[in-house]
Parts: C-alpha cells; structure tokens; sequence
C-alpha cells in the first residue's frame, strides 16, 4: 500500500470518530448530568472533533491529496494541539465539577491551575509557528516535532494526572457509592491515550491516538448515561428498575442447587426522622444506610439496590442472616458524623427463592410480608417501652 492510500485510510477513520462524537454532543444534554457537567463534556467533544478535522485536513495536505503549502501545515499542526490543550483542559475541569458538585476553594483552585497551565501551553503553541519551538517543516515540506515538543506532552500529563490525583484522594474521603463509581474515569484519559501515543510512535500514519481519545471519551458518557438511567439519584445504589431486570434474571436461573435470598430493608420511624430534623438530615440518613448496604453487599458479592421511599433490597446467594451484620454497618458509619445524623435502626423480612416458578412480584411481596411481621413487632416493642 503506498502513502496515499495511507493517509486516506487515516482520514476516513478520523471522520468516523468525528460522525460518532457529533452524535455523543447532542446525547449529552441535562437528562444525563447537570448543566455545568454537560456544558464542559459539550466542549470537550467539540474541541476534539477539531483536532480530528485539523488532523484530517493535514493528512489529506501532507499525504499530496490536496493542495498544502507549508504555512497551512503549521496552522493545522498548530491547531491541532490548540484543540488537544482544550480537550485536556475541558476534560478535567468536567471531571472535577463530576466529583466535586460542592464547589470548594480547593476545586476552584484547582481549575485555575488547570486554566494556567492550558494556556501557556497555547501561547507556546502559537509561538511555534513562527519560531519552530514545538515544530518545524523540513526541507522536504515534511511536519516534523522538534526535541521541545517534550514540554507540550509535560504540559497536557499534568492536567491528566492534576484531575487524576484530585480523583484519587476524593475517593478517599467521599463515602457515597454514586462518586465512588466515577473514581475511575479520569484514569482512562491517563492510561488510554498514553499507551496509544506510544503504539503510534511504533506504527506511523495509523490515527491510533484519535481512537485512544474517542475510547475513554465513549465510555465516559456510556458509563454517565448507564448511572442516570440504572442509578439511584440520591444513594447512588442500583434504582428499582435495575433490580427488576437483575431479579428476573436470577430467578430464571433459580433451583435448589442455585438458591438465593432476597432481603427487603426498610428504615424504623424514618417519617419521623423527616418531620423532627428536616429532609436534609432524611437524605443523610438514606444516603448512609446506602453506603452500609453497599459495603454488606460488596463483603457478600450481593446485589443491593433502593426500592423506594426509605426501602431497598438485597439479594445474595449466602445463607447468612443480614440483619445483624447490616445494623452493627450502620452504627459504625453513624460515628463517624453522629452530630449530622440521629440513631437509625432497621427492620428486614427475607425469603429464598429456588425455583423458576415464581414470579418477581410474588418473591418481592413474600419478603415484604416478612418485613411487616417485623415492623409489626418493633412497632409493638416501641410501645411497650413508651408505656413503661
């Protein structure tokens, strides 16, 4: 295969990622994240659909397909990095207003030097040319990178791995199951394309860095768009409708020999908890008996979601009571913000399902069962301790 057909291989990968990201740009609207979010993830795809047509445009130039002089190859290289730079740039700063919805000092901070960094790097860019610094054209009209293009990498690695280090502490003081599960996203846009870049240093004239880019970029708005359509808004847990489909699929595979438990929890008097210390202190409350079943859950490889109102479920395969285990949970999350939240106990019912001849409603209703029995019975003790 000669040059030319190269490079037209080349551009017509690119436009598919550019046809692709278009379409990722009208999806991403405020039905899967806040305005802000969408407002940053927008641009993001916006900027690298620019580097993806600069990048197409001097492949066509460069490959001998279309006119190109050597003013126009250092203005699409340059533009190419420009939309590279404000990529990166975008990326983070969604990825931090993703995990951090409170706008601390410390984020702003952060964007600013984020913002920094971006546009001395674009400075230096424009700069290069008319000086050369990053790039240059040979004397055989060839784009070639100069030693000092090593500061253009330095510069977009530390936006990576500024919002990347940002993840990875959050992900240790944030205890809500929602954030825990975005930890992940901003090393995708380290890792991805990092290794991309190399494997392109290997095999030139292959666009395998646009389909590193497009990769963490695809799967970032799936997994956003996955969490808003199967996740609980307020707990982050699986929504009722995520158990519904998981529930149907084990009770397909039930038999004596595959038997699981389903557990329906529920949280005593939490009416009262809204009336006596507001809705904030109830979302609290919620939000931590998610994260004490989330952590049952993963000790038991279960599944645990939030059925509704201040009701979830669990299903595992372990035969070992849960009540115990999941209350004495609760507790030891409480004490760490025992100021914030009031004493919070639980009722559960269960029942086990072993064969395939059941229906979702019929499981789900015989442990509801169990858990009013249950109710029934705290409610009486609640009484009998009142009256004495």
């Amino acid at each position: 295969m000669d040059d030319k057909a190269l490079y037209i291989s080349y551009v017509i990968t690119e436009l598919f990622c550019v046809f692709f990201s278009i379409g990722i740009v009208f999806k991403a609207n405020k039905n899967v994240g806040t305005d802000l979010q969408m407002h940053y993830f927008r641009g993001m795809n916006l900027f690298f659909i620019m580097y993806l047509l600069s990048d197409s445009f001097w492949a066509l130039g460069q490959g001998g397909i279309i006119p190109f002089s050597r003013m126009l190859n250092k203005a699409a290289n340059a533009l190419g990095l420009i939309a590279i730079d404000m990529l990166a740039l975008l990326w983070c700063v969604f990825v931090i207003y993703r995990l951090d919805q409170n706008k601390s000092k410390k984020m702003k901070n952060l964007i600013r030097t984020h913002y920094l960094v971006a546009v001395v790097d674009i400075i230096i860019t424009i700069g290069s040319v008319f000086t050369g610094f990053y790039f240059y054209i040979d004397n055989d009209d060839k784009f070639q990178f100069s030693n000092n293009y090593t500061f253009h990498i330095i510069f977009i690695l530390i936006q990576l791995f500024g919002s990347g280090i940002y993840s990875f502490m959050q992900s240790f003081s944030d205890q809500q199951v929602k954030l825990k599960k975005e930890y992940r996203l901003p090393l995708l846009f380290i890792i991805v394309p990092s290794a991309a870049a190399v494997l392109e240093g290997f095999l030139p004239l292959t666009p395998i860095v646009s389909l590193g880019t497009f990769l963490p970029i695809h799967f970032a708005f799936l997994e956003i768009q996955n969490s808003e359509i199967y996740s609980d808004a307020l707990t982050g847990l699986n929504n009722r409708r995520r158990m519904e489909i998981f529930l149907q699929d084990m009770i397909h595979n039930a038999s004596e020999e595959n038997k699981f438990r389903l557990h329906m929890i529920d949280v005593n008097d939490f009416k009262q908890v809204n009336d006596k210390f507001g809705h904030i202190v109830g979302d609290r409350t919620l939000q931590l008996v998610a994260d004490a079943l989330h952590n049952v859950s993963d000790r038991m490889h279960g599944f645990c979601a939030r059925y509704g109102g201040d009701e979830f479920v669990l299903i595992t395969k372990d035969d070992t009571e849960i009540h115990t285990e999941l209350q004495n949970e609760v507790n030891s999350l409480r004490e760490k913000c025992a100021d914030l939240i009031p004493m919070i106990s639980l009722c559960s019912g269960c029942t086990t399902c072993s064969s395939g001849a059941i229906s979702a409603t019929e499981l789900i209703a015989q442990a509801d069962e169990e858990l009013y029995q249950k109710k029934k019975i705290y409610h009486g003790k609640d009484k009998s301790a009142s009256h004495a």
